[in-house]
């Protein structure tokens, strides 16, 4: 990879140096063409659903009202999760007759508060920095091995790093300033990372707070991809390293194709993203929550081969969550999504509709 997955660490602390003094104290399966199966746009999907889970709150951003005098507000959070998915771009090929598979995470994450910064009378900011590290075993209860170890993008760690810069607005508004960094790369067999990207996001927020306690909150945001993979050459040199095959070979058979090994999937996933989301958050008594919700998400993308395409992915989903103690949580996930791809009729193919559940045990401490 090239130096460019470095440049992110300077724009993660710099946020940091700016609030240096408060105020009076907040996947889609290969075609035979392309080299790489796990470069599609799906492949973050998880990944970033996951790490956006972990941080939830179910009474949104009212708790940053009150602004404290502590500088930062450090926490780590450590969760598994065992999921249910019918997506089919998600089977091993030698189990044509099934439609389903399981997966488990393991994530660890660590989430530092900056602090809270009064700006004039009826405005805060809770600038925040966050770190993940999840490691995804694709299918362990029946374990079809060697055919997912073909396909390292369904194995993955992940690495994400992200900085929030969230605005709490009078009437229960809040405009949250993002960006986040994810690098996935095998663990089975020679570690090598796949590609990173940076996604910068603008969310618009409203909650509206019931009599009753509960809460409806309402969003829309927009964001932009930018992601860097190996060329073909790059990627044809680490073919020929773990599997012996010779790399004139290789080479000979792309340019007869027709193509140069400068080439390649290095910015597929370079896109321009639109969301909006609805969730009704029910409290049952003191440890028990519900959140229904439903969510669209659109993706043009615009660098490579995939610059014709365009994704919508729609979800309908139910939550619940039950603490336990305040360290400790278990909560069910229900989620019914339906992707549309346009463009190509090659494209039209990585339509699908997928059917999520699962179970996440989550453990947390703060300091």
């Amino acid at each position: 990879m090239t130096g460019k997955k470095f440049s992110f660490s300077i724009f993660l602390f710099l946020p940091a140096f700016a609030f240096a003094q408060p105020a009076n104290s907040t996947n889609a399966s290969s075609s035979g063409d392309e080299p790489l199966p796990f470069l599609n746009a799906d492949f973050f999907a998880d990944s970033l659903a996951e790490a956006y889970t972990l941080e939830e709150d179910p009474m949104g951003a009212q708790r940053l009202l009150q602004v404290r005098d502590s500088a930062l507000t450090p926490s780590v959070n450590v969760s598994s999760s065992f999921n249910y998915t019918s997506n089919p771009f998600k089977q091993p090929k030698s189990s044509k007759t099934h439609n389903k598979s399981t997966s488990l995470d393991l994530s660890l994450s660590f989430n530092l508060g900056l602090g809270e910064y009064g700006i004039g009378d009826e405005v805060v900011c809770a600038p925040a920095l966050s770190f993940i590290q999840m490691r995804s075993f694709m299918d362990p209860i029946e374990d079809y091995g060697s055919e997912f170890l073909k396909d390292p993008g369904l194995n993955t760690d992940t690495q994400i790093a992200s900085l929030s810069l969230p605005f709490v607005l009078p009437n229960d508004f809040s405009l949250v300033f993002s960006h986040t960094y994810t690098a996935p790369s095998t663990y089975r067999g020679k570690k090598q990372q796949l590609m990173y990207s940076n996604t910068p996001k603008l969310s618009f927020i409203k909650n509206f707070i019931l009599d009753s306690g509960d809460t409806i909150s309402f969003s829309a945001g927009a964001s932009y991809t930018f992601s860097e993979s190996d060329t073909l050459e790059e990627q044809f040199k680490q073919l020929a390293d773990s599997t012996g095959l010779s790399f004139a070979f290789l080479e000979a058979i792309t340019v007869q194709a027709g193509q140069s090994l400068a080439d390649g999937p290095a910015n597929l996933q370079d896109g321009i993203g639109h969301e909006i989301s609805i969730s009704y958050t029910k409290l049952f008594g003191e440890k028990l929550t519900l959140v229904p919700s439903f969510s669209y998400f659109s993706t043009a993308f615009t660098e490579g081969s995939n610059k014709s395409r365009t994704d919508k992915v729609y979800n309908a989903g139910l939550s619940a969550n039950f603490a336990f103690f305040e360290w400790l949580s278990i909560s069910g996930l229900s989620n019914f999504s339906w992707k549309r791809t346009s463009g190509t009729e090659e494209n039209a193919l990585l339509s699908f509709d997928d059917f999520i559940g699962g179970v996440t045990i989550a453990v947390n401490h703060s300091f």
